[in-house]
């Protein structure tokens, strides 16, 4: 892989990232079509993945430290009560407990924290099969497929007004499990959170707020995960220099991109987006056949 070859496809991954499209569909096909080996070498796409959690976290800073504040406050409460509880077996005094879930943002952490757990487990079990189909065009276009009939399916719902306060446990184990799905190659990480908060009646400002907030620790998660099935030398294969041009581009991409993406998917174009991922799915079945 040369260094245009890189800026181009971190380009692609900084612009498709941040869309309900699969960005690794995208990868994997134009990877093809520039006939640029290593395009979804695990190495590179590390680094793609990490320039573009760069751009996220510029982006949604804030909400991210207010999230790390207010999980320390909720684990802090919860060990404060467990104190309560036990004193009061001890010696009944009719202490009366700190409410955990005090406000809105702390409702929304708990509710991040809860789809977690869904995520890490479908990903964990599914992750043998997502490493064997890493980088097939046609694992890739069954996955926009499905995508597609996700984003056509969720275009039908009526959007609710749920907000954190009224979302449920069960709303957030969904989106996690949906999130854990888009793992596979060509489904689309936001597209599986967006739809299920969808269906989940989220209002739609309130599904993209938290597709992008979950999508932080994910993208971790699987940075780590990817991390430790690297073998010394996957850097050299493709390239040192490839592989940082790659990440740069993408963050900066990525990094304007975001807001537009933000402004866009505010608005109801579910259906353009499955009919898009429509056509990048029978593209990469036909590179597969071809």
């Amino acid at each position: 892989m040369n260094v245009l070859q890189a800026a181009l496809l971190g380009l692609v991954q900084g612009v498709t990232e941040f869309f309900p499209v699969s960005s690794t569909g995208h990868l994997t096909l134009v990877g093809k079509l520039l006939g640029a080996e290593g395009a979804t070498s695990l190495m590179f796409m590390i680094m793609l993945h990490l320039g573009t959690l760069v751009a996220v976290l510029s982006v949604f800073y804030k909400d991210i430290l207010r999230i790390i504040a207010e999980t320390i406050g909720i684990l802090a409460d919860a060990v404060t009560n467990l104190k309560i509880y036990i004193a009061e077996h001890k010696q009944p005094e009719g202490r009366r407990y700190i409410k955990i879930l005090s406000n809105g943002y702390r409702k929304f952490t708990a509710l991040i924290l809860i789809s977690l757990i869904p995520t890490i487990l479908v990903a964990f079990l599914v992750s043998p099969i997502v490493e064997m189909l890493a980088g097939n065009l046609l694992a890739s276009g069954l996955g926009l497929f499905v995508t597609a009939l996700l984003l056509f399916v969720s275009s039908f719902m009526r959007y609710a007004d749920k907000g954190p306060r009224d979302a449920k446990i069960l709303d957030a184990v969904l989106v996690g499990a949906f999130q854990g799905f888009g793992a596979f190659p060509g489904n689309s990480r936001l597209a599986m959170a967006l739809s299920s908060g969808f269906l989940s009646g989220f209002s739609r400002k309130f599904a993209l707020k938290y597709a992008f907030v979950l999508s932080v620790p994910t993208v971790i998660g699987a940075l780590i995960l990817e991390a430790g099935r690297y073998q010394a030398g996957e850097a050299a294969a493709v390239g040192v220099l490839p592989c940082a041009v790659g990440m740069l581009v993408s963050a900066a991409v990525g990094f304007f991109v975001i807001r537009i993406a933000l402004k866009l998917l505010n608005v109801k174009r579910n259906r353009f987006f499955a009919g898009y991922c429509l056509v990048i799915g029978i593209l990469s079945i036909i590179g597969y056949l071809y």
